[in-house]
């Protein structure tokens, strides 16, 4: 089915009238109003000389796509060299034209180089990295698209400091109007860390038989559409889906926020009025669902 521009503005109309704004006691505009700030972003990246798709100075992944109040959160890091490490969490949103706020600061925790996996079975990169902190998600932290922004502690005045994200989903069970998913299946699908390494620089593409991808993996530069670094380990969220959900919650929409992994059977939709997949949507894994807290759990 093939919508004009006209059709297209009339069906958005349409969806959002029925997730109209809510009263000014919603969680969403209580949370909105709290102070926000711009520190979110990074400035200080620089990625690795040649394809640059990964910055090696600091980065890092989350063990799981989403998780709950009351479930913990692994956050794997490396350093090269290796570097005392902030990492800055953010929660995602409007917050006065802000864009995030700040949530907490951890550590410094001592980073140190995490190897790049060999290639496995279906060009499979999965790494079994060293666990740097862990986070408990207490019940106080909304639902919502959270960035952790990594920042490296200059040692000396000659050291600089550098940066990079890890990024997660903070979930609820509660109903609201809007179900709003990120869409970080596609994210991995096209991600191409480290060495412009992704489903779709497969050789044999287009065909890409027998290819399979972890999220024990980084995110890169993303490369496709908006090509900066300063989106490096954000997945595409910052690209596609950001804008949207900034502009939801601006206008008092009562929003939850899931990720792919978390929409899988018809209970889940259920929690909604409408529900969102904006900018870059392709797959549904229900594997995606499986335990992934392997690294942590030798640790």
């Amino acid at each position: 089915m093939s919508f004009d521009g006209a059709r297209r503005r009339e069906f958005l109309k349409a969806s959002f009238a029925l997730a109209a704004p809510t009263p000014p006691t919603s969680l969403i505009r209580r949370e909105s109003a709290k102070p926000g700030t711009t520190d979110w972003q990074v400035t200080k990246v620089r990625t690795n000389q040649g394809k640059g798709f990964r910055t090696s100075l600091v980065e890092g992944y989350c063990s799981h796509q989403s998780v709950e109040a009351g479930q913990r959160l692994g956050i794997f890091l490396s350093a090269a060299p290796a570097r005392r490490v902030t990492v800055d969490i953010y929660c995602m949103g409007y917050y006065g034209g802000t864009g995030a706020r700040h949530i907490t600061q951890l550590g410094p925790i001592a980073a140190k180089e995490q190897p790049v996996p060999a290639i496995g079975d279906n060009r499979l990169r999965e790494y079994r990295w060293e666990p740097a902190l862990e986070v408990a998600v207490p019940p106080d932290w909304p639902s919502g698209v959270y960035l952790g922004k990594l920042s490296t502690l200059s040692e000396s005045r000659h050291e600089h400091s550098w940066q990079s994200y890890v990024v997660f989903v903070v979930r609820d069970r509660r109903h609201a109007h809007c179900i709003f998913q990120v869409s970080d299946n596609t994210w991995q699908a096209y991600n191409r860390w480290p060495d412009d390494y992704s489903m779709y620089t497969d050789p044999r593409h287009p065909w890409m038989s027998g290819v399979a991808v972890s999220f024990d993996r980084l995110y890169g530069k993303y490369a496709q559409i908006y090509d900066h670094p300063l989106s490096v380990g954000s997945g595409e969220f910052l690209l596609w889906e950001f804008p949207l959900a900034y502009w939801l919650e601006m206008h008092g929409y009562d929003v939850t926020y899931t990720s792919n992994s978390d929409m899988l059977t018809p209970a889940a939709f259920e929690r909604g009025r409408v529900f969102l997949s904006v900018g870059h949507d392709e797959y549904w894994d229900p594997a995606s669902t499986k335990p992934r807290w392997r690294a942590w759990a030798r640790a």
